[in-house]
C-alpha cells in the first residue's frame, strides 16, 4: 500500500545529492538523483552522507530502484563513481540508471564516436587536466560501470519526453537537442568567460540594491546545458528538480507545455538550478512558477554560491516564500545580516534548514 513519500537533500558539500523514498505503486522505492563529489561517499576513511544513506538502505534490504545522473560535473558524479568502485554499495544496490552518456549522444545524432581527445589517466594523476575534461573522463568511467552491470536504460533523455515509472510521472524539461549536441564538441576547453559562477559574492548588497540594476545573463556552460531537469509528479504532488540546467531551456519547455504568466506550473518544491547561481534562475522562469518552497543545495565554499541576487529575484516574485538550505549556517554567517533577516521575515520570507526529509 502506498504510504506517501519523502525526499532528502543530502549534505555533500558544494554538490547535489537527492534521495527520494517511499511507497510508489504498491512498493517501497528509493530514487537517487546525483551523488555529489567523491567525499559524499568517503572522505579520509570516513563514510560521507551518501554512503551512510546507502548503508541504511542495504541494512533494510532495499534497493536503489532508479539512479538519475543529471550531468557529468564532478559535484554530481564524483560520489557515484566512488559508490560503484571496487564493488561499492551502488554497485551492489542499483537496479536502473538514467544517464545521457557521450556514446549515447553520439549515437543519437548519428555521429561516429571519437575519443581521441579524451584524457589519459596520467593527466588526471598529475593534475594537468582542466575541469571540464576531467568530468568527461568521469562520465566515460561511469558509463563503463553501468554498462558492465547491465543497469543502464540505453535511451537518450530530452526535453518534452514524459516517462512513467513506479506510477511516477517524469516530465523532462532539459536538455534540449541543441544543448545536448554541443557535448559532441565538448572535448575542447570552454571559453574563459563561461558564465557559470564566480568566486566573488554579492552578499554585501541588499535585495533592493541587487534588483535595482539587475540584468539576467544566461549560463553558457556546455556541461550545465546538458543537465537533465524534470518535474516529478506522484498522486497530486509535484517536485521540480532543475539539476544545473539553463533557465532558457526550462522556460522554453514550460511554454511548450502551455504554462504562462497566467497559467503557472504549480509545484510543492523547487530545487534551484546550479546551487542558486544567478545565471540559472531568471525572472522569466520564476514568473512561470507557482511555488512557495525553494531549495538551495551547497555549503557555499566554492564559486560564491548561492548568489544573493537569485534569492532577491525569488523574493521579488513571490509574496510569501520559504527558502530551504541544506547548510543553514551560511544564512547568517555569510549571506545575510541579522537586521536583513528580521526585515525579510517581516515581509514574508522564511529561512529554513533541511534537517530532516521533506514529507509529502
Amino acid at each position: 500500500m502506498d504510504v506517501g513519500f519523502s525526499f532528502s537533500v543530502l549534505s555533500v558539500g558544494h554538490g547535489d545529492c537527492i534521495l527520494i523514498q517511499g511507497g510508489f505503486d504498491g512498493q517501497h522505492r528509493n530514487i537517487l538523483i546525483d551523488g555529489g563529489p567523491a567525499k559524499a561517499y568517503t572522505y579520509r576513511n570516513r563514510s560521507g552522507e551518501l554512503k551512510k544513506a546507502l548503508q541504511k538502505i542495504k541494512d533494510e534490504e532495499q534497493r536503489i530502484d532508479l539512479l538519475i545522473l543529471t550531468h557529468v560535473d564532478d559535484d554530481h558524479i564524483g560520489g557515484l563513481l566512488a559508490g560503484f568502485k571496487n564493488g561499492g554499495l551502488l554497485e551492489q544496490l542499483t537496479d536502473k540508471v538514467w544517464f545521457n552518456s557521450g556514446k549515447l549522444i553520439f549515437e543519437h545524432f548519428d555521429h561516429e564516436y571519437d575519443d581521441t581527445n579524451l584524457l589519459d589517466f596520467e593527466q588526471l594523476r598529475t593534475g594537468t587536466a582542466i575541469d571540464n575534461q576531467t568530468s568527461i573522463r568521469q562520465g566515460v568511467k561511469f558509463e563503463e560501470y553501468i554498462s558492465r552491470r547491465g543497469i543502464w536504460q540505453h535511451d537518450v533523455i530530452l526535453a518534452g519526453q514524459v516517462n512513467e515509472l513506479f506510477g511516477i510521472k517524469f516530465t523532462m524539461l532539459s536538455p534540449n537537442e541543441e544543448n545536448l549536441e554541443k557535448l559532441l564538441f565538448k572535448w575542447q576547453r570552454e571559453q574563459p568567460d563561461s558564465l557559470t559562477s564566480s568566486a566573488d559574492t554579492d552578499y554585501d548588497k541588499t535585495f533592493n540594491e541587487l534588483l535595482e540594476n539587475d540584468k539576467f545573463k544566461e549560463d553558457n556552460s556546455v556541461h550545465n546545458g546538458s543537465s537533465i531537469a524534470f518535474v516529478f509528479e506522484y498522486k497530486g504532488k509535484r517536485l521540480l528538480f532543475l539539476g544545473d540546467a539553463h533557465s532558457k531551456v526550462i522556460v522554453e519547455s514550460l511554454k511548450n507545455l502551455n504554462f504562462s504568466n497566467t497559467l503557472k506550473l504549480k509545484v510543492d518544491y523547487v530545487k534551484l538550478s546550479h546551487h542558486g547561481s544567478q545565471y540559472n534562475t531568471s525572472p522569466e522562469l520564476l514568473c512561470l512558477l507557482d511555488c512557495q518552497n525553494f531549495i538551495v543545495s551547497t555549503d557555499s565554499r566554492r564559486h560564491g554560491l548561492p548568489n544573493k541576487v537569485t534569492l532577491a529575484r525569488i523574493n521579488d516574485q513571490f509574496s510569501r516564500t520559504n527558502l530551504w538550505f541544506n547548510y543553514p549556517e551560511i544564512i547568517e554567517s555569510k549571506i545575510f545580516s541579522q537586521s536583513e533577516l528580521q526585515q525579510l521575515n517581516n515581509e514574508g520570507m522564511r529561512f529554513n534548514a533541511c534537517e530532516s526529509p521533506f514529507v509529502l
